[in-house]
């Protein structure tokens, strides 16, 4: 299961609904708890101070047997402009069980080391916690086991009007097939659902999709650019509305052992 939770977070892109049909819950694989923290610097604090607090946390996690997985996005290519400047300075994405993430804030509130470093990190930074559901749909695991450093792309997406969850988890099921053995750069596909604290949120669900570099996220775009942008036509006038995509450097902080 931890396996799961390491690619969730490598791969993100395709996301995952709470399903119901005659009030029974549909279960669905490799769903995830997800924890975004949207970030900015205190004033005079620079990164690496706040890289110190990153450490301790996961070296406390890992003391407490609540260790996650934990990735940082910086905005690379934003929807930012002059006139509607960014308001933070990365997000921190933890993935986990949702037991893991239940105990980790119990110890993390009422526990004395964790008052202590939750004052350490508050000091350093103002963070927004956010509670989101993830899913892996489709993963390169060799891919993305090889680097801490990569790319991914954002893209926040509200359903057109009545298109079921169903219906839109049953496209993103075919698109993930047509990955196998397609390179289009993408070593990753995962993506997210606010559940807690997202009211705030772009859109209902984010599509996430994870490169290993750059120069594979432009190799993608090419090939939008030589016809794929036909598909994503068709995705927004079938299924769902897009406020297009943003790009961010991502770094992996914490890995969970296999």
């Amino acid at each position: 299961m931890k396996k799961s939770f390491i690619f969730f977070l490598f791969g993100f892109f395709v996301f995952s609904f709470d399903v119901y049909s005659d009030d029974h819950y549909e279960e669905l694989p490799n769903v995830a708890n997800v924890q975004v923290n949207v970030c900015k610097l205190k004033e005079g604090v620079s990164l690496k101070e706040y890289n110190a607090v990153t450490q301790d946390y996961v070296k406390w996690s890992k003391k407490n047997n609540v260790e996650t997985f934990y990735v940082r996005h910086f905005p690379l290519f934003s929807h930012a402009t002059a006139g509607n400047p960014l308001t933070y300075d990365f997000l921190e994405i933890l993935g986990s069980t949702h037991e893991t993430s239940g105990e980790a804030w119990d110890l993390w509130l009422n526990s004395k080391e964790g008052q202590k470093l939750n004052a350490q990190w508050q000091a350093a930074a103002d963070c927004y916690p956010k509670m989101g559901t993830g899913v892996t749909l489709w993963s390169d695991e060799d891919a993305l086991a090889k680097a801490d450093e990569r790319v991914a792309t954002w893209n926040w997406c509200t359903l057109n009007d009545n298109v079921s969850a169903e219906e839109v988890l049953q496209k993103h099921s075919e698109m993930a097939k047509n990955l196998e053995g397609n390179d289009q750069g993408i070593i990753g596909w995962a993506g997210i659902i606010p559940r807690i604290g997202g009211a705030s949120a772009p859109g209902q669900f984010a599509h996430i999709i994870i490169f290993p570099d750059n120069k594979a996220s432009m190799k993608h775009q090419k090939t939008i650019a030589q016809g794929g942008w036909k598909h994503y036509r068709d995705y927004e006038k079938q299924y769902a509305t897009c406020r297009g995509e943003e790009l961010y450097d991502v770094q992996v902080l914490n890995r969970l052992a296999q």
